[in-house]
């Protein structure tokens, strides 16, 4: 099965530890140095659970309890820092290191396992996960591992050690990931290849067929506690839809591959250098100095490489999030990159030794070349940084006060929030919720705080027709919104909702837009509170071009002291969409910063364009105001006082069905003093 390698054991084992140590220090880098995201969360509050609790909450995730159990007790050894949770993901991809030079060794040679596990090392792909606090880290080293042993198996005169093993780590890997019947499927057709071709020359031939079949129902005997659950789960997945062109996705597949996800999938390097490896590997077919490989081993690594990846596009599992999955075949990827390498190193030390130098060189630099801008961006680039709740909360905690509570849009966000911040004031959202599930949420909140705190994260699933934002946009005011990787935070004030002005005004926007009016439920506030303003809209023909509000605040100078700037509705009833005649009642929360002075302000509003910037002329009366509308005058106090001093509201103002609770109101302006001209 193996070509003889003239390597000495003791620099063999040098090597490899030199290149375990690499791996080592690429995967330990700033291994803290981003917060959990989802489904780290997720790992983190699932390991924190008593042994019953996590095979029981695992019936309900979209993964086994494997790695779950694993990680409870690897987190009641080391705690459960950031650091701590994913140094069990480090010492699994170390194990695939290990296995994967194990691999190459048992199908080829010591010089193409020690190859292999270099570019193991240095891969961005194994890194990445090598880095997070999930299974597929684990997975990989499963599946590296269980592949070694069945090779083991049909090599060994008894194979009862390695076949042990392997039924034990074959169980293991069904307990860890959904996806790892595809490497069990593999390792059926090269044992089959092997039992048909290779084992013809053996004693023993079917027994050792009988020891296999045993071993496969004992996997599935020990999986079978588990088995209606894992049907369950499976069956329930969504497929990808199959919206890609095969060509562009096996390019992008090869780029996974070679510079894991932290790089453009545009860029044209690696799937230029993923090409060139498998051309090296024609190399592999011509006879080298010390004979050539066998063709069982080529094909048992062309195997497990190419199977999982056509299973995946035939059951339609591309998309470019579950590429993770890719772990599974990086083993039989870098054993037969490494072949390629290895047979035309062989090729030229017998021809130029000026060539082989050469090549010593430049293999390095072509591999830094293809791997360090990956794992740079992986370390550092904010564009490739994970969601970060860490920074989320801190700033959060920094904001918060009595009267505030935080909406998460998605449910699977509470358990990475949490994590970081206590459960108080905390409010997941309805999964894919119908109109009345978001009143019969949204409707207490309205009744029992001041400003919401909302993180949006996975609208697209969670809550695909964004019925709370729509709801959220229309009831209260919306403050701003700033982004933390994919998480997107918005804040918004609650107040009075009126639904026609309480002050009325004619100023017109341009030629079709006009404002009726406005309402101000309060004119005096203090820093840190969100200034709600209600403005009245009516399109006097239809309008053709986009254009953003903004809402401001300006101090005595004339300088902006706050602003809030949205198209209306929250930018979901932009104006191109207005008919003539339509009335929009459009609702702005103008965050007030903590440390705004006390004094009177100006409130303006003006229009612009969204793709130019340049403002809409507004005129009243017939007669031009300039490019922006004063509307009235705010008194920023330095305090209101007491927050459970609360005043009521005045009996003209409506309060709508959704009640109100503020902790301090100072009665609206005279009308005549709505605006200043």
């Amino acid at each position: 099965m193996t070509a003889p390698s003239r390597s000495r054991p003791h620099t063999v084992r040098l090597t490899l530890v030199a290149i375990l140590l690499l791996a080592f220090f690429l995967r330990v880098a700033r291994l803290d140095a981003q917060s959990f995201w989802n489904d780290e969360g997720n790992s983190a509050r699932i390991a924190e659970r008593p042994l019953e609790l996590i095979w029981q909450g695992a019936a309900g995730d979209i993964h086994p309890p494997g790695y779950y159990l694993l990680l409870h007790t690897w987190r009641s050894l080391v705690g459960h820092s950031e650091f701590a949770l994913r140094y069990f993901s480090v010492a699994a991809g170390l194990l695939a290191v290990v296995f994967t030079y194990l691999l190459g060794r048992q199908l080829f040679d010591a010089s193409v396992g020690l190859m292999a596990a270099f570019l193991g090392a240095l891969s961005p792909l194994a890194v990445y996960y090598a880095q997070e606090a999930r299974m597929y880290a684990l997975l990989g080293a499963i599946s590296g591992a269980a592949t070694y042993l069945l090779l083991r198996f049909t090599s060994s005169e008894t194979g009862g050690r390695p076949l042990l093993a392997y039924t034990f780590l074959g169980a293991a890997g069904l307990y860890t990931q959904y996806a790892f019947p595809f490497v069990l499927l593999v390792h059926q057709a090269i044992f089959g290849l092997w039992w048909l071709t290779e084992a013809r020359r053996s004693a023993g031939r079917w027994r050792r067929l009988a020891l296999w079949a045993g071993a496969q129902v004992v996997i599935l005997a020990l999986y079978l506690p588990w088995l209606p659950t894992a049907l369950k789960s499976v069956t329930g997945w969504s497929s990808a839809g199959r919206a890609y062109e095969l060509g562009p996705a096996i390019a992008h597949v090869l780029h996974v591959l070679c510079v894991g996800v932290n790089l453009p999938e545009a860029s044209p390097t690696a799937v230029i250098l993923a090409l060139g490896w498998v051309l090296l590997v024609q190399w592999v077919f011509r006879s080298r100095g010390d004979g050539a490989y066998s063709w069982f081993s080529l094909v048992s690594a062309a195997l497990y490489l190419l199977l999982p990846i056509t299973l995946i596009f035939a059951f339609d599992l591309y998309k470019p999030e579950w590429l993770k999955f890719l772990v599974v075949v990086l083993p039989p990827f870098h054993v037969l990159a490494a072949c390629g390498v290895v047979s035309l190193f062989s090729l030229v030390s017998h021809r130029s030794r000026a060539v082989r130098r050469v090549l010593r060189v430049a293999f390095p630099v072509l591999l830094g070349a293809l791997f360090l801008p990956s794992l740079y961006n992986l370390y550092f680039a904010p564009a490739y940084a994970r969601d970060d709740y860490r920074q989320i909360t801190v700033d959060l905690s920094a904001a918060v006060r009595p009267g505030d509570a935080i909406i998460l849009n998605a449910p699977n966000q509470w358990e990475v929030f949490t994590y970081y911040y206590p459960d108080r004031d905390v409010y997941p959202a309805p999964y894919r919720p119908e109109p009345g599930e978001v009143e019969r949420f949204l409707l207490p909140l309205f009744d029992q705080y001041e400003r919401l705190f909302v993180l949006y994260w996975g609208d697209a699933e969670s809550d695909p027709r964004r019925l709370i934002e729509t709801r959220l946009a229309e009831w209260a005011y919306k403050a701003g919104d700033r982004w933390y990787g994919r998480v997107r935070f918005s804040t918004y004030g609650v107040g009075p909702r009126p639904e026609q002005p309480l002050a009325r005004l004619d100023a017109r926007f341009g030629e079709a837009i006009r404002l009726e009016g406005y309402a101000l439920p309060e004119t005096r506030c203090a820093p840190g509170d969100v200034l709600p303003v209600a403005l009245f809209w009516r399109a006097e023909s239809p309008v053709a071009e986009r254009y953003k509000v903004t809402v401001q605040l300006l101090d005595g100078g004339g300088q902006l002291a706050a602003q809030q700037d949205t198209e209306p509705r929250d930018g979901l009833l932009p104006t191109d969409t207005w008919s003539a005649g339509q009335a929009v009642t459009d609702r702005y929360g103008v965050a007030l910063p903590p440390g705004l002075p006390p004094g009177r302000y100006t409130l303006v509003v003006a229009l612009y364009h969204v793709t130019t910037g340049e403002r809409l002329p507004v005129t009243i009366d017939g007669t031009p105001r300039g490019d922006y509308l004063i509307v009235t005058e705010v008194e920023v106090a330095g305090s209101l006082g007491d927050p459970g001093n609360l005043k009521h509201l005045p009996s003209f103002l409506p309060r709508g069905t959704l009640g109100w609770r503020r902790r301090a109101l100072i009665p609206v302006m005279e009308e005549n003093q709505h605006v200043n001209l």
